[in-house]
């Protein structure tokens, strides 16, 4: 392999955050090696062309997204999100194995091997997924036109009558009814989709140009959407928000008694985790790829919804989320459901939580209710902004992407651009689940209830951290390693395939970015069933 290559350069920078990370979070490293892997760009490459879901029509669609995606693993990157990721990923290894020691596992050979390219592969999980159950084309193809739209701020930017860029993102219908009526706009929000994209995108542009960007983002907010003006990150860290955020440490966590928790057993062979009931309040990417690590480690993950998975709103951006976990749906406008969530709740030995703050208060379930029906739980809430400024504004991965001043830095002010993926959904996902292991760590040994905290701009924030670190260069001292190859059988295929899920047929999920020795990758812990009474019974 050419030294110089950017995966070699991706996994000396994994290393530097990497060490940074641990120091930061005093995190005890079990032995680390990341990978950079000559064969993986051909590997990826013809990836890009099977195991599509859609069918002929669209399935060109669905290799638009792969193929770039794919070649940016192989480039060089100025916000360094690969190596960000492959060293949170890491890090959730050693945290892992800590919590296996304290359950009584023999981990004294625990190495983590983290493979670069696969560790950047989870940001664009989302047009790697795959599925052939017939149930679900539909609704996952449906809901990938809905949502591709001229709304769709990932995508579309637009100039603002000052001169300056703004991006909308209403990811539910709902939001986009919301955004749609305050501007005005000509036909109805449902009926912006697709197939009228070229027609859209000039209507929107035209309402854009007679409002400054600054009343755009007050008007998104002010409406119950949300839409941003596009910042440098100077600009960011100058305002209220941005310097309340980074005021927030990478992840708040925060021992709120010190209520006796009974020790969990040993574990079984799903993992580490085994045993450890999860509560999975949470929706699109970000929430549910924190609760899907932790049932990648073997936790018990019960994933509460209102219908199905098949007739999810956006089953297009959750169905990647659903791996590992039991569904059990759940109506808290009934009130015999809202009470067997509650008896779910003092359950619980962790809750995630990643709708906006605030939205399930009326039915008694905010985080001080909840607390009081389980003193001992661990909650884990993503939010989009600070825990104090805006910390009740709805927000989405692509709009933290912009506020920030990411997709300024990864382009200009003139010319944003934005990151290779969904990264702001995956990444803070990653940190929350990292805080979630320490936070599970830290109830054995110690004992207590504890609130763990991050948020989509605290992660994005964090990549320009890590920008900054990996201009300076290596740190002095390194405890971490760097090979160019591995015999690791789980990347050998691009894809961890199941069968009986509850979207039928044959699902398939990108492999993961790191392999434990003492905790070999599960396939069955990928497993998701729909309209379960309860935890898991295996």
């Amino acid at each position: 392999m050419n030294a110089n290559s950017p995966l070699d350069r991706k996994a000396e920078q994994a290393q530097i955050i990497y060490e940074d990370l641990i120091s930061r979070l005093e995190i005890e490293s079990i032995p680390t090696t990341f990978i950079a892997d000559s064969k993986r760009a051909a590997q990826f490459a013809c990836a890009c062309f099977t195991d599509i879901p859609f069918p002929a029509p669209l399935a060109p669609l669905m290799i638009a997204k792969r193929v770039p995606g794919v070649k940016k693993l192989f480039a060089d990157e100025i916000i360094p999100q690969t190596a960000a990721i492959a060293a949170v990923l890491s890090a959730c290894s050693s945290v892992a194995t800590e919590i296996g020691a304290l359950r009584g596992d023999d981990v004294s050979n625990a190495k983590t091997e983290c493979d670069v390219a696969f560790s950047g592969l989870q940001a664009i999980r989302l047009f790697m997924a795959y599925h052939n159950g017939k149930p679900f084309k539909k609704p996952r193809i449906l809901s990938a036109m809905r949502v591709n739209n001229a709304f769709n701020g990932s995508f579309f930017k637009y100039r603002a009558a000052d001169g300056r860029d703004v991006s909308f993102h209403v990811y539910y219908m709902s939001q986009q009814k919301k955004l749609a009526e305050a501007l005005y706009t000509s036909k109805p929000y449902d009926k912006y989709n697709m197939i009228s994209l070229p027609k859209d995108k000039k209507e929107l542009a035209e309402i854009v140009s007679r409002y400054s960007a600054q009343a755009l983002e007050d008007l998104s907010f002010d409406c119950g959407a949300s839409g941003c003006m596009i910042r440098s990150r100077e600009e960011w860290e100058a305002s209220e928000v941005g310097a309340a955020v980074c005021e927030m440490p990478l992840i708040r966590e925060t021992k709120e008694n010190n209520i006796r928790v009974k020790k969990p057993g040993k574990p079984n062979s799903r993992g580490p985790l085994s045993g450890i009931k999860v509560l999975d309040l949470t929706h699109i990417i970000a929430g549910p790829a924190c609760s899907r690590v932790l049932a990648e480690y073997g936790a018990d993950v019960l994933l509460v919804r209102r219908g199905d998975f098949v007739s999810q709103e956006q089953a297009m951006l959750e169905f990647d989320g659903w791996a590992g976990k039991n569904s059990i749906q759940l109506d808290f406008n009934i009130p015999e459901q809202l009470e067997k969530a509650k008896e779910l709740i003092k359950e619980a030995d962790v809750i995630t939580y990643s709708y906006q703050n605030g939205t399930l208060d009326k039915f008694g379930l905010s985080e001080e209710e909840i607390r009081k029906l389980n003193p001992k739980v661990i909650y884990a809430n993503l939010m989009c902004f600070s825990d104090s400024v805006w910390k009740d504004r709805p927000g989405w991965a692509p709009l933290a992407e912009d506020i920030t001043g990411l997709s300024v830095r990864n382009g200009s002010l003139e010319a944003p651009v934005n990151l290779n993926g969904v990264p702001l959904d995956y990444f803070p996902g990653f940190i929350l689940a990292l805080g979630t292991l320490r936070a599970i760590a830290k109830r054995i040994r110690e004992g207590g209830g504890y609130t763990v905290t991050t948020s989509l701009t605290r992660g994005a924030q964090y990549l320009h951290e890590c920008a900054d670190l990996v201009e300076r260069g290596n740190p002095a001292r390194l405890s971490s390693a760097v090979a160019y190859g591995t015999d690791e059988p789980v990347w050998d295929e691009m894809l961890q395939r199941v069968s009986g899920c509850a979207t039928g047929g044959v699902c398939g999920f990108p492999s993961p970015g790191t392999v434990n020795t003492a905790y070999p990758s599960n396939v069955r812990n990928l497993k998701f069933t729909d309209g379960n009474t309860g935890w898991s019974q295996e």
